[in-house]
């Protein structure tokens, strides 16, 4: 799936820029809840397969997951605040990039306020959270509200890698995955109604029609976790079946297709049947992917990818690298970057995850 994954990642790229040649692929919305889906198939695959027996520690499969995470995280972040000071001192203090709001509201700031947004920023915890809430710049404190983008200011500007609010998603799902995961189907299949009925109460009973209700609350994206889930048993009842390579692999074709394509599709629901047609596919693909090594170093770079292009682009907006065809110049310093990253740290912190389970 590693190809696929890596297309998700560029979607989300050219949805923060511009399209190339038009394409704009499936979007941010639908390429992370594909990923939620990719990531509830790969976290029950491990937890069945590979956590178990000496292996089985709560804690050995958090921190492994944490490990995976935080390292290249941590590297663009410290890249971002060392990039939000460059431009403060070559702009004479008048530009301080991602560091602008702390900069001009920080003494507005309760103190519970400003450690909280600072420490979701090291740890990523909770920063889902902060599209749910808005800052009282007269008390200096954070209240809930319904819409963030109708706060002033809004308090997504205080994260540093704004994109990483999906992170704190994965880590809750992390966090209960292993109590989640290997239940029966049929409790699987419950919790995905819950999920979905509450989905559809927020939705049509609430009216909660708008973002962050639509794709960034927990409760209600749990349902694409457990997609995967479901996903993973369908591929253990046909892992060992004789599936004919060439349906496979049109399989896969097909929603490659439908994925860097979609946007130039038109049609009633076309999201509802992408998110279908994925999960429906998953398992395939899986059965056909699971040993294609070169599949697999490309599916490493969409983590640094999704994690870096913000910090890549506003570079290029910095030393004006561009003045056309965004997109392009973007996706392509995003891969570099991402493979330096990947290079230097993700395959060295995979050592070190891995020496970490017993044989």
């Amino acid at each position: 799936m590693g190809l696929l994954r890596f297309l998700l990642a560029l979607s989300v790229v050219i949805a923060h820029s511009e399209s190339i040649f038009g394409i704009k692929m499936v979007g941010g919305q639908l390429a992370v809840q594909a990923f939620f889906m990719i990531s509830g198939f790969y976290m029950t695959l491990i937890l069945n397969e590979k956590y178990i027996g000496s292996n089985g520690s709560y804690k050995l499969f958090i921190s492994n997951r944490l490990l995976r995470l935080y390292p290249i995280y941590w590297v663009v972040l410290i890249l971002t605040i060392l990039f939000s000071f460059y431009c403060f001192f070559t702009t004479g203090g008048h530009n301080f990039a991602r560091l602008s709001s702390y900069k001009e509201y920080y003494q507005d700031m309760h103190p519970f306020s400003l450690i909280f947004l600072i420490l979701t920023n090291v740890f990523l915890v909770f920063q889902d959270l902060v599209m749910f809430l808005g800052i009282d710049l007269n008390s200096g404190n954070l209240f809930f509200t319904s819409d963030f983008t109708k706060t002033n200011p809004p308090l997504w500007n205080f994260l540093l890698i704004t994109q990483a609010w999906t992170i704190g998603i994965e880590i809750m799902f992390y966090l209960i995955a292993p109590f989640l995961v290997r239940r029966k189907v049929i409790t699987i299949l419950i919790i995905i109604f819950s999920s979905l009925l509450l989905r559809c109460y927020l939705y049509f009973g609430l009216n909660l029609q708008h973002d962050p209700w639509t794709y960034r609350f927990f409760p209600a994206e749990l349902a694409f976790f457990l997609f995967g889930t479901i996903a993973y048993h369908v591929y253990k009842n046909y892992q060992n079946k004789n599936i004919n390579e060439v349906l496979l692999k049109l399989i896969w074709i097909a929603v490659i297709i439908f994925t860097v394509f979609y946007s130039q599709l038109e049609f009633r629901f076309k999201e509802y049947l992408y998110l279908f047609v994925f999960f429906a596919a998953l398992p395939f693909i899986f059965i056909l992917s699971k040993k294609w090594k070169k599949d697999a170093v490309i599916g490493e770079l969409s983590y640094p990818i999704y994690i870096s292009h913000i910090l890549v682009m506003m570079i290029m907006q910095k030393l004006s690298i561009f003045n056309t065809n965004i997109g392009i110049y973007v996706v392509v310093g995003t891969i570099v970057f991402s493979f330096v990253l990947n290079e230097f740290i993700a395959k060295r912190i995979e050592f070190i995850r891995q020496k970490r389970i017993s044989k």
